[in-house]
């Protein structure tokens, strides 16, 4: 891309805003930018008009040629953890060529989260399951991911995605003048993509998610790099093959997934669909596995399991546990069939890998490209109504807790009521972003007091917890 010398790279892409690709794309807030493309906020087309990203990219004959083809093979790719690909294609912007991608947005990157904190060892696993499982899928087709980093590490509802507009076929040639950086492996010279360079960008996320900072002088290396000790034994002994200087002795994605103890999903659980035409930008529902790299740690408490009930020998107190069983399965159920007839939103996020942030916005735009809600409620507004409760309580979350969160928490919580006005039991409406802030949500639901009836039949209260970096608030709602 060329920019004028009085021009910055921060204007250079900030001006396209509020344009309008094709008269269907309006570029609003742009997210961030690097020296080659620009991520902007727009709509879909979709009845629902959810909100996803446009990538921009500064064009020529020999890019649009190869990449274009690459964008539409991975549009056809369906992976419960790669990033959707909606609409691409070529533009014009006050006459200088571009080429543009609409995807999925998410709520959140791995490289977002890491400028407050290093995951921990749990949640390292469970970034890694996933990413192993994505890349199980494109190495069984013979394609490469091309770029992974924490930046192309994204969390879309309670999903681990990885970017999809990176994606290309093993072996195929990189155009450009592209600088090699610490997740490229010491191989990438020779400018072609190889899978052994994907387990490189690997053990360079992992080292990367564990510590804050990617291995140092691994441009000089020759020998593999070695991991602190304070990595768990399991993590340091990968990360040190995986880093590997020579891709013949890196593990492949087969021994990675046995290794973590699972199997990864069918090879090929769809066909790699060939559209004729440019697929219309209506983003598909995301299936829901339950993942979620949580902007808070748990405290140590949390991990406990709960101490063993002892088995009353009392036949009263046996009727107690069997109705207290079936409150909790009724309550369940109706949780479940809640969730399964809400859609869940698609809340927007940056898939670009070396994006930085808009300076020029101030922080009250910073501030806004922060994910707002990382959760919708699980019943539309028809379906409850206000309600007030005579005894509240408000969660109460650890300072450093709250100084982790990233915009808004959102726990809904499903209460059955009593004719007293007591809480009979508690459960989640729905998984949460954070079994930690959801914790806390049901232990205060439990202790919450309503208005007491004159009938004998049980209320089905929901309760809407609403975290945030200021205060905590929680209000009532019946369900009808």
């Amino acid at each position: 891309m060329s920019v004028d010398p009085s021009e910055s790279i921060s204007e250079a892409w900030t001006r396209w805003q509020g344009h309008v690709i094709h008269d269907l794309l309006p570029l609003d807030r742009c997210l961030g930018y690097s020296d080659h493309s620009g991520v902007f906020l727009t709509r879909s087309a979709a009845p629902d008009s959810s909100e996803v990203a446009v990538k921009l990219v500064a064009t020529d004959r020999a890019l649009a040629e190869s990449q274009l083809p690459r964008w539409k093979r991975a549009g056809g790719l369906v992976h419960p953890h790669l990033l959707g690909l909606l609409q691409w294609g070529g533009c014009q912007l006050d006459g200088l060529p571009h080429l543009y991608v609409a995807m999925e947005y998410a709520d959140q990157t791995l490289a977002q989260l890491l400028r407050d904190r290093a995951l921990t060892d749990d949640e390292a696993w469970e970034m890694l399951r996933p990413t192993l499982d994505a890349l199980a899928f494109l190495h069984g087709q013979h394609l490469v991911h091309g770029q992974l980093k924490p930046a192309n590490i994204l969390v879309v509802g309670d999903q681990l995605k990885l970017a999809s507009d990176t994606i290309r076929r093993v072996g195929e040639d990189v155009i450009g003048t592209k600088v090699p950086t610490v997740y490229d492996p010491p191989e990438a010279r020779n400018g072609s993509a190889t899978t052994a360079g994907d387990i490189w960008a690997l053990g360079v996320c992992l080292f990367e998610a564990l510590t804050r900072r990617p291995p140092s002088g691994w441009s000089e290396r020759s020998e593999a790099v070695a991991a602190p000790a304070s990595f768990p034994p399991s993590i340091r002994d990968i990360v040190g093959r995986c880093l590997n200087p020579s891709p013949q002795n890196r593990p492949s994605i087969t021994e990675l997934v046995a290794w973590a103890g699972g199997s990864p999903a069918e090879s090929v659980p769809e066909a790699i669909a060939e559209p004729a035409v440019i697929a219309p930008l209506q983003p598909t529902p995301p299936e829901p596995p339950p993942l979620r790299i949580t902007p808070a740690a748990p405290p140590p408490e949390a991990a406990r399991p709960a101490p063993p009930v002892a088995r009353s020998q009392n036949p009263r107190g046996l009727l107690y546990a069997v109705v207290a069983v079936a409150l909790v399965v009724a309550l369940t159920w109706m949780g479940v069939r809640a969730i399964r007839s809400h859609r869940a939103g698609a809340a927007p996020a940056v898939s670009e890998g070396s994006l930085a942030p808009d300076p020029s916005a101030g922080a009250a735009a910073a501030e806004a490209a922060e994910p707002v809600s990382t959760a919708l409620p699980p019943k539309p507004a028809s379906e409850a109504a206000p309600s007030s409760a005579l005894h509240e309580v408000i969660p109460e979350v650890s300072e450093s807790a709250r100084r982790t969160i990233i915009g808004h928490i959102k726990v809904w919580v499903r209460v059955i009521v009593a004719q007293d006005g007591s809480v009979l039991a508690a459960t989640a409406d729905r998984g949460g972003p954070s079994k930690y802030f959801q914790r806390l949500a049901i232990e205060a639901a439990r202790k919450w007091k309503f208005p007491p009836v004159d009938t004998h039949s049980q209320r089905v209260m929901q309760i809407h917890f609403d975290f945030s970096r200021d205060a905590t608030t929680g209000q009532a709602a019946t369900v009808q």
